[in-house]
């Protein structure tokens, strides 16, 4: 029932809609027709005054070279090109103004007026007046002595106003005030057609208005009691209550569905608990689901950006003493024989740069094995101050021939031992990197200090420099490999970069940590902070 009303209630209004279509169509082309005529008109009429003015310029320049005056034949061939290509347009103008009023005569049923016809037969006569009047022109040379100026003038005129027998110039003239005659009538159209269109328009608007409005009304009247029940029942659902149910009073569409709507309601309401307890347990498999692929994919990225890191780090620092090997190889080579001193001396330097390359093999190892966390450390009870005295003599000797003091301060006689749990070889390495920089970097007759203090269960180890600091920027990126700072480099050209990583390494592998604080131009200390043995407390 309301279905059939509806559908009759949509085809009037697209039936109103599609008539309204149609006028509006109809009377757009009508006026897009009378807008072209005019605009045809106002071209027609301003190609004719360009090539009544163009020949008239020729005229002109005729009488100038019959009496030997100053006639540039450029001038001439300018005017014949602009009356050729006046000529071009106005025929074009006339056949496209003819093709539009048969258009106009078979829509509308009214005739073509002659003088359209007459403007196309004259711009066919301008087709033979142009090409008389360029080949006399071309020919056309100043008057002798005595010749009569009057007869020659005379046949002037006849090559540019005839053409076939007709006065060119009586044409044009007529065809000018036809034309100055139809642009008003031809506006006055265009606006005639413009406000029937706009009548049309607002007359088939209203109507169609008009009829939406009451369409409307009534069907609002007819459907707003059910809808209301029918939206009760949804927001009903909406907020969870699903023992609502719709009143079936009717027979109609909205009846059935009102039974549809109660069975659905009863088998939410059945099916309410089992769809529950089925996304409570979906939560948990996806929330499982996703921290093990979140810990995994985070695991593959370390991973890869360790690989592609060693792989940057191996190419950087292998390149350079492999080139002087190769270097001092090749020198070996060429030429001829050499003694043997030579050789001996080539071979040490190879040795050498041999030596260096493993040795930078073995830190970006170091490095590379402790970023995988494959690190291996051979631990046993280590006495901190006994390997502390060690690595200080180690520095001492390094010192020595920089001109630098390496001081050991124990905390006195009466302090307790100290025991670690750590790889005694790899932790004096840590030791003996901070020493080396340390010392390189020291003031000449400066003095570095190694001093320890426990406590409770960790120690923290004291390396303090006078030396030439590190500015407050570059802190942050000490620990980072193949990274020198401004005043390291100006102070020494060796180094790679690489020392303070390695042993940042070996102290995170036996769980402590690194800091470093510097004050430009007047030292660095390095603390180092490790955990006692286990069951072993300072004082203890």
């Amino acid at each position: 029932m309301f279905r059939l009303r509806l559908s009759l209630a949509f085809a009037v209004l697209v039936a109103l809609v599609c008539i309204q279509a149609g006028f509006v169509y109809w009377g757009s082309n009508r006026v897009n027709d009378y807008a072209t005529h005019s605009r045809l008109a106002s071209d027609i009429l301003s190609e004719l005054l360009e090539l009544s003015a163009s020949k008239q310029r020729l005229r002109v320049w005729a009488s100038q070279q019959l009496m030997g005056a100053d006639a540039s034949p450029e001038v001439r061939d300018g005017l014949l090109a602009r009356m050729q290509s006046s000529k071009e347009r106005l025929k074009q103008l006339a056949r496209r103004d003819l093709s539009l009023w048969e258009e106009m005569t078979v829509r509308e049923g009214t005739s073509i007026p002659p003088e359209v016809g007459q403007l196309v037969a004259m711009t066919e006569l301008l087709d033979d007046n142009l090409a008389a009047v360029r080949t006399r022109l071309l020919s056309l040379a100043p008057l002798e002595r005595g010749a009569e100026f009057a007869s020659v003038w005379e046949e002037l005129n006849e090559v540019f106003d005839k053409a076939r027998g007709r006065d060119l110039r009586e044409l044009i003239n007529g065809a000018i005030e036809r034309q100055r005659n139809v642009m008003p009538v031809a506006r006055a159209a265009t606006e005639g057609g413009l406000d029937r269109l706009r009548q049309q328009t607002i007359g088939l608007a209203a109507l169609t208005l008009a009829a939406g409005v009451l369409l409307a009304l009534y069907l609002n009247r007819r459907l707003k009691r059910p809808l209301d029940r029918l939206l009760e029942g949804t927001e009903a659902l909406r907020t969870g209550a699903l023992d609502h149910r719709i009143a079936l009073d009717t027979h109609d569409e909205f009846g059935r569905v009102a039974g549809h709507f109660n069975a659905m309601a009863a088998e939410l309401q059945r099916h309410r608990l089992d769809a529950d307890a089925a996304r409570r347990r979906l939560e948990d498999a996806v929330f499982e689901r996703t921290s093990e692929l979140r810990a995994a994919h985070q695991t593959l990225q370390q991973i890869d950006q360790r690989r592609r890191q060693l792989l940057a780090d191996l190419s950087h620092e292998l390149r350079t003493p492999a080139t002087a090997i190769r270097g001092e190889a090749e020198i070996a080579l060429r030429g001829a024989d050499k003694p043997l001193p030579e050789y001996r001396e080539t071979l040490t330097r190879i040795v050498g740069g041999v030596k260096q390359l493993t040795g930078v093999i073995d830190d970006l190892l170091l490095v590379a094995k402790a970023e995988a966390d494959q690190l291996a450390m051979r631990l046993d009870t280590v006495d901190l101050p006994e390997l502390l005295g060690d690595a200080t003599e180690m520095a001492g000797t390094l010192g020595a021939r920089h001109n630098v003091r390496v001081q050991l301060e124990a905390p006195g006689a009466g302090a307790p031992p100290v025991l670690l749990r750590a790889d005694a070889d790899r932790l004096r390495q840590a030791l003996v990197i901070v020493l080396d920089n340390a010392v390189r970097y020291s003031r000449h007759d400066g003095t570095v200090r190694v001093s320890w203090q426990a406590h409770g269960d960790r120690v923290q180890v004291r390396v303090a420099d006078e030396g030439i600091g590190i500015d407050a920027d570059e802190l942050p990126k000490v620990f980072e490999r193949f990274v020198r700072g401004r005043r390291a480099r100006l102070h020494r050209a060796d180094g790679t970069g690489i020392g303070l990583s390695i042993a940042l390494a070996i102290v995170q592998a036996h769980d402590g940590r690194i800091d470093i604080d510097s004050i430009p131009l007047q030292g660095t200390t390095v603390r180092i902070e490790l955990p006692c043995h286990q069951g072993f407390t300072a004082g203890a």
